[in-house]
């Protein structure tokens, strides 16, 4: 875990292996013969955040009102992502109205601004027909993503709260989410290129079937690994994706269709999985690693700004390509720190600890439970060991009418009486 943010440093190196594949594809497909098969990341992104928002959701949404967690949940992921994405679009205004050789307009790059702050572009890309390449959204491009992301914000988290409110069984909606994924994915396969890739019935069945494993989780089903196996799963799913976006062809194959996308989420589901379920191996450290967790932490202003200085720039002539693309990279870092501490870091709000695992691999949520206040040696006792409360406690607990108290607790009153 990492502060108080309730982010779990494991799923940020997810994130990382996803980002890596966007921009394996994006920089460098164009100068060598390989990589062209990083569109993949894009799939792992979805189903990561599938599971991501559904674990959270169907964690904390229990209390309120189906309607007033969703407009809450809204609110909070417009406040997450929107300051990062009007920079983006005005950012990508400033830089073309200063640069004299730019490609387009300050005027051109505002109107297809417009449709990016509007989450038109991902319906605007699936009407192209045949291409995958976006000159009309340029530089804007990878935003489709985006707003296939918010269409799906705008159904299923109502749906997941009604059913949750309704006392649906996370076990019994898992089943149907998984339905509905596999329905939506052979439903898409006959859809022209454009519309499988940039629509939203191919991108809600690897969003739903990341929704289907966080509602097998909290159904009560605990991945429990060796280390061994856990790594050997690890393992296998990287060198899977890895090796996809190094070898495979373009996303306009039917190889992407038939092996890509089901490798993708799979690989994906294989990761959360030994991440939950294993304890501490090779790439649990690797993937928890500082390093790539931050880079999967600032993942989303990255993905934003990646090809704005690239497209940007690929009209200069007279500079040999490693130094332009020396220059494209250093740009485009000091745009993505810049958006992430200035647009992202200060709306990030806590989760808590939803998407925290327990060291047996059970996720673990404390009661709301009024205790004594502490005195300053139990605090620092406390500190040493943070508190885990399992399912079958608090089941135990809620039978005998009142919640167990934390051990140190216990102990004080004891102490109290003796004295």
């Amino acid at each position: 875990m990492t502060g108080r943010s309730g982010r779990f440093d494991y799923l940020d190196g997810v994130r990382a292996v996803a980002i890596a594949a966007v921009l394996a594809l994006h920089w460098l497909s164009w100068y060598l013969p390989v990589f062209r098969g990083g569109s993949i990341g894009v799939d792992v992104f979805f189903a990561l955040s599938g599971f991501i928002i559904t674990t959270v959701l169907w964690r904390t949404g229990a209390d309120a009102s189906p309607v007033r967690a969703w407009g809450h949940f809204l609110r909070r992921r417009a406040l997450r992502l929107y300051p990062a994405l009007v920079g983006l679009v005005a950012g990508a205004v400033l830089l073309h109205a200063v640069t004299p050789w730019a490609p387009l307009g300050p005027l051109e790059v505002l109107r297809r601004g417009s449709v990016v702050l509007g989450q038109g572009t991902a319906l605007w890309a699936a009407s192209t027909g045949d291409r995958l390449w976006l000159p009309g959204l340029h530089p804007f491009g990878q935003t489709w993503s985006l707003a296939i992301e918010w269409y799906f914000y705008v159904l299923w988290p109502l749906v997941l709260l009604v059913a949750r409110t309704r006392r649906c069984s996370a076990r019994r909606l898992a089943v149907v989410t998984y339905g509905c994924a596999t329905l939506l994915y052979l439903v898409s396969l006959p859809l022209d290129t454009a519309w499988f890739y940039f629509g939203p019935s191919a991108r809600f069945a690897e969003l739903l079937l990341g929704a289907g494993l966080a509602l097998t989780m909290q159904s009560g089903w605990q991945p429990r690994l060796s280390s061994r196996t856990g790594t050997g799963l690890g393992v296998t799913a990287l060198t899977g994706i890895c090796a996809y976006t190094l070898l495979a062809p373009a996303a306009g194959s039917e190889l992407y269709r038939i092996v890509g996308v089901p490798l993708a989420v799979g690989g994906t589901a294989a990761l959360v999985v030994a991440g939950y379920g294993a304890g501490p191996g090779p790439v649990h450290r690797l993937l928890s690693h500082r390093w790539v967790a931050g880079l999967g932490r600032h993942s989303y202003s990255l993905y934003l700004w990646h090809l704005v200085p690239m497209l940007l720039l690929e009209e200069v002539s007279g500079v040999p390509k490693p130094v332009l693309g020396a220059v494209v990279v250093a740009i485009t870092a000091v745009l993505t720190l810049a958006s992430y501490r200035l647009l992202e870091a200060p709306f990030l709000r806590p989760r808590g600890h939803a998407l925290a695992p327990a060291a047996s691999g059970v996720f673990t949520q404390a009661p709301a439970v009024r205790t004594p206040r502490p005195t300053s040696a139990e605090t620092r006792s406390s500190a040493a060991v943070p508190l885990r409360v399992s399912p079958m406690r608090r089941t135990a607990s809620s039978r005998n009418g009142a919640p167990r108290l934390p051990a140190a607790s216990r102990s004080a009153r004891k102490a109290s009486k003796g004295r």
